[in-house]
């Protein structure tokens, strides 16, 4: 692993497969534009990857997220409430399970805006010839003949450019 890549590790960066099948990180440039972090891309290139529609997250994906962490606290207060109550843990589990499982919900949610959000920025990176898990620039570089994928140089992973990038 590169220092490049070992600085922008995290485990909270998507995951995506590259058009050989492997799994890898992908970064995320609405990120490193927030924390003016232009060491992988260049502030022009970021500038442009950023503001592609799709990119951020959606208002439904954010009200979705909202609505969520609200039925969470309200939720919690209320099995804080009915346990202030004096009402036995064992009885209060066995009322709760119903409400457990809709804590569960959230989080399915949450997981599923992520996984969208980030195949839209894999989409939008490759349109602007930038590896998404590198950043690297991929302008210029042959297509291998074999299975017609761009091999980027700096961190090895296969992306399939389209025509009309």
């Amino acid at each position: 692993m590169t220092e490049k890549q070992h600085a922008f590790s995290s485990p909270t960066r998507g995951r995506i497969k590259d058009a050989r099948g492997r799994k890898v990180p992908q970064l995320d440039p609405v990120a490193l534009h927030v924390l003016h972090r232009h060491e992988p891309i260049e502030r022009d290139a970021l500038t442009r990857i950023v503001g592609e529609k799709g990119v951020g997250l959606s208002k439904l994906d954010k009200g979705v997220m909202i609505a969520c962490l609200i039925l969470i606290v309200l939720l919690a207060g209320v099995l804080v409430g009915k346990y202030m109550t004096g009402i036995p843990w064992e009885t209060l589990l066995k009322r709760s399970v119903p409400v457990l499982y809709l804590l569960i919900l959230p989080f399915i949610m949450w997981g599923g805006a992520r996984k969208k959000r980030f195949g839209k920025i894999a989409v939008a990176m490759l349109k602007h010839l930038r590896c998404p898990h590198c950043g690297y620039d991929l302008q210029g570089l042959p297509a291998d003949p074999r299975d017609s994928t761009t091999v980027c140089p700096e961190c090895g992973c296969a992306w399939r450019l389209t025509e009309d990038t």
